[in-house]
């Protein structure tokens, strides 16, 4: 019982809920309204997430023994802002539906899954790196708008570093709250506490919203999370079967889906929290920390009504600097791994400056321009 009571373990769950939810809910409470969901359907939007990456993270972690984090897709959310507004509810549902069924069917395709695969780490590593990369850079970014914010929350960000490492995010957490309760944001804030209802939406199926929800959604969520997801495992050598994992994921977001399971996917900035050596100094003991995040993304999804109010209120200057923090070393990491092997050094480079600059040709984003770009460069200099 005291083993599966570990501080490290539990802090480090906690800090993979906390990054994942102060980074992004703000983009998921604004995709569900885009959708036409009322104050109750985002509420159940975002305890049907809960639910998702809940189960998934601990079934999967005890399944196999490794730290798996899932998330919802936060680019896929961004993507939806722009586009669901232009559907009625019951489409978007359907179309949120068809997409889980499309990610299930690529784990039993075979090929598909080896194709993921089969990407080389360097490129997927520098992909990532460039995803990492505005996260750490936005979190210097309070020094000018924020300063008094900042100092206190670098400074305890330097503190933790020097003397408790493995405590970082939560420390982080603490100030931030801190800093919020200080300035009087919560005080027009009415919270409660109870547990979020699900709102059921039946499905509506149609050719337009797979055309134009749920494709651009697979790939995006295929492209932006799992590939990630992947390549974060990787590069703390880890071995995650991925077709199963595609299978489990696409029927828990299909099911989901009428009450809000947009999307539930491996997760990559918020994972890393739960694989370093901070976590435990035993690789193998590291997957309870998933599990612990399991735990917490459960708890959040049942109290999703408070979880809505308190990061909406929560200072935009706190979430950037604990999302940007939280992904230092990872960001060293990734371009470390990225540039390790000479015969990736160009195709990595391009991989990575394609997919930093975040532009889009023939509807094709910039993590799979990255990809095709760095892919050909590779393949010009082998056949030189």
């Amino acid at each position: 019982m005291k083993r599966l009571l570990n501080i490290r373990h539990i802090s480090a769950g906690l800090t993979a809920v906390v990054i994942g939810y102060t980074g992004s809910v703000i983009i998921i409470i604004q995709a569900a309204m885009a959708a036409g969901a009322d104050s109750e359907q985002v509420a159940s939007w975002l305890m049907a997430l809960g639910i998702a990456m809940g189960v998934t993270s601990i079934g999967f972690s005890l399944r196999y023994k490794i730290p798996v984090v899932m998330a919802w897709s936060t680019p896929g959310a961004a993507m939806l802002i722009g586009v669901l507004d232009q559907y009625d509810l019951a489409v978007s549902i359907g179309a949120f539906v068809m997409t889980g069924v499309m990610i299930a069917l690529t784990g039993c395709l075979k090929p598909v899954a080896r194709a993921i695969q089969a990407i080389p780490q360097p490129m997927a590593t520098a992909m990532l790196a460039a995803i990492v990369l505005p996260f750490c850079m936005n979190a210097f970014l309070p020094a000018e708008s924020d300063f008094g914010i900042f100092m206190v929350m670098f400074t305890t960000f330097l503190m933790a570093k020097r003397w408790l490492p493995q405590y970082v995010m939560v420390l982080l957490l603490v100030a931030g709250l801190t800093l919020a309760l200080w300035d009087g944001v919560f005080d027009d804030q009415s919270v409660e506490f109870s547990l979020a209802a699900p709102v059921f939406v039946a499905p509506e199926f149609t050719l337009q919203g797979l055309i134009n929800i749920s494709i651009p959604l697979y790939l995006v969520t295929m492209l932006s999370q799992n590939l990630p997801g992947i390549a974060m495992l990787r590069s703390y050598n880890y071995s995650l079967p991925l077709p199963q994992v595609l299978i489990g994921s696409g029927i828990t977001n299909a099911v989901l889906a009428p009450i809000g399971g947009f999307s539930v996917n491996l997760a990559a900035i918020s994972a890393a929290a739960c694989m370093n050596e901070n976590v435990d100094a035993d690789p193998s003991l590291r997957y309870r920390s998933a599990i612990w995040a399991g735990i917490f993304y459960l708890l959040a999804g049942g109290w999703a009504t408070a979880v809505v109010v308190l990061f909406v209120a929560l200072p935009d200057a706190i979430g950037q600097m604990m999302a940007g923090f939280a992904v230092l070393g990872t960001l060293l990491m990734c371009l470390q791994n990225a540039f390790n092997d000479t015969r990736y050094h160009e195709a990595a480079l391009v991989t990575f400056l394609v997919t930093v600059s975040g532009i889009t040709l023939l509807n094709v984003g910039s993590t799979l321009l990255g990809l095709m770009a760095g892919g050909v460069v590779f393949l010009n200099k082998s056949y030189r």
